[in-house]
């Protein structure tokens, strides 16, 4: 891949707890790091249930293959990108060349919860 596609921003974000003055224990995202990416749309889809309309869609990030992209995993980190954050569903790193990696991430679909539940 020619370095040049790497052409988009976006930002790793990654869950913490945080525990407040009195004990309660909240849960949070917090920006971890950003970098340059490739993205394309994966997938795009539109339903309607009881009168509302979801878009979906599924997009591939490019990132480079470093010590902090390599620690990325889908249950404790999202991508945010644009205003929108994606949750990743599948990061898939390159070992034959060790220079770029995929990650698969969707949008949440209407309705769901926007933290851990």
């Amino acid at each position: 891949m020619d370095i040049g596609n790497l052409n988009q921003r976006i930002t790793i974000l990654e869950h913490n707890t945080k525990i407040d003055s009195i004990g309660n224990h909240k849960a949070q995202w917090e920006e971890l790091f950003s970098c340059w990416a490739a993205v394309n749309v994966k997938s795009s889809s539109e339903t309607t249930e009881a009168g509302v309309t979801e878009e979906v869609s599924s997009l591939e990030f490019t990132v480079r293959q470093t010590s902090d992209t390599m620690r990325i995993n889908s249950t404790t980190y999202k991508i945010l990108f644009r205003g929108l954050t994606y949750d990743i569903n599948s990061v898939i790193p390159n070992y034959k060349s060790m220079d770029y990696m995929k990650i698969v991430a969707g949008t949440r679909k209407a309705g769901d919860c926007n933290d851990f539940c």
